[in-house]
């Protein structure tokens, strides 16, 4: 069988450098919690009505697949919830929400079609999109500009995506690389929820091994999507998730797919860490760590062999220094395992 290099502890620095810090999170929660204040005045002051918060999506404190792009940048979305349906349009409430916050930063906000995002310039997004509630009914409603409101709840996608969790967070990591790579391509690729349920649909558990886990997974979903582009919301209101890519988008993520899942492989024969390290850089990007100059794997069976040895008194040390099972004088039993 031929060695491979092993960079799963490369993915797990990476997985750090792409992850908010507990500072950069509590600066982003002081800046969410002046903003809601706004929110606050400003729907009891139009519809007379107490707004409760909920943090979804990456943010949702059972998942946290936020990730630091390249930019530097990194997005929260954080639901604005009725008590029960307003008298107004959606849309209305959605412009309330726009003018209670359109100014409270110097980058300012945008009208989007499902939320309000305000800007922190080179720092992170707060989308803050809209719902109402029905007393007796565990789902909520959400504004939809030009479609009114649609049952739309994102506790029960945060529920599912729960479900599919490993005990040893390995699907939250596995999410948040893809995430990475789509966000570094230089076209419009499917959103970060629809990589989640991929992901989640088509997960491939790997101890230790995070590289080896994401290869699986992307070759799995490669294969889900052969005959085409779709991912299916597990919740209502069921609709496509990538509905809004176009012909020429889609065709354009299957390919680079392809390649991913190519070089991944690739990636993984290589026996030189170092080399596969660059393989996974050309998807991950430069903040993607460089590997040892060396066969890591082989070195870390030469390890094992040299433990193994020594704690079965069966091990000699040579004029050299070196830790064989012929020559030299027997070695005494320790647990420092260097050669």
């Amino acid at each position: 069988m031929k060695a491979m290099a092993n960079c799963s502890k490369l993915f797990l620095d990476f997985n750090k450098v792409i992850t908010p810090s507990t500072t950069e999170m509590q600066k982003m929660k002081s800046s969410r919690e002046a903003l809601e204040k706004k929110i606050t005045a400003k729907l009891k002051d139009k519809l007379n009505q107490n707004v409760s918060y909920y943090t979804q999506g990456s943010g949702a404190k059972d998942m946290k697949t936020i990730i630091i792009k390249e930019d530097g940048t990194y997005d929260a979305d954080r639901g604005v919830f009725l008590p029960e349906k307003p008298n107004v349009t959606g849309e209305t409430v959605q412009k309330y929400i726009y003018d209670a916050v359109k100014d409270h930063t110097a980058d300012g906000a945008e009208n989007r079609k499902k939320c309000i995002r305000v800007f922190y310039k080179a720092a992170y997004n707060i989308d803050f999109p809209a719902y109402y509630e029905v007393k007796g009914e565990d789902y909520a409603y959400m504004a939809v500009k030009g479609d009114g409101w649609i049952k739309d709840d994102p506790w029960h996608m945060i529920k599912w995506l729960v479900s599919h969790k490993d005990s040893n967070g390995q699907l939250v990591r596995v999410i948040k690389y893809l995430k990475v790579w789509a966000s570094k391509c230089n076209f419009k690729m499917p959103s970060g929820i629809a990589f989640a349920v991929w992901a989640a649909n088509n997960f491939s558990e790997k101890l230790d091994r995070d590289d080896e886990s994401l290869y699986e997974t992307l070759k799995n979903i490669q294969s889900k999507l052969f005959w085409g582009v779709v991912c299916n919301s597990p919740v209502e209101p069921f609709d496509d998730l990538v509905s809004k890519l176009n012909q020429d988008q889609k065709n354009k993520f299957k390919k680079e797919l392809d390649k991913f899942v190519d070089d991944a492989k690739e990636a993984l024969d290589e026996n030189n860490q170092l080399k596969s390290s660059k393989i996974w850089r050309k998807f991950l990007g430069e903040r993607f760590p460089l590997g040892i100059d060396e066969d890591v794997d082989a070195k870390e069976k030469a390890l094992l062999f040299s433990a193994n040895r020594i704690l079965s008194n069966s091990a000699y040390l040579d004029e050299a220094g070196k830790i064989n099972t012929t020559n030299g004088v027997p070695h005494k039993p320790h647990r420092n395992y260097g050669d």
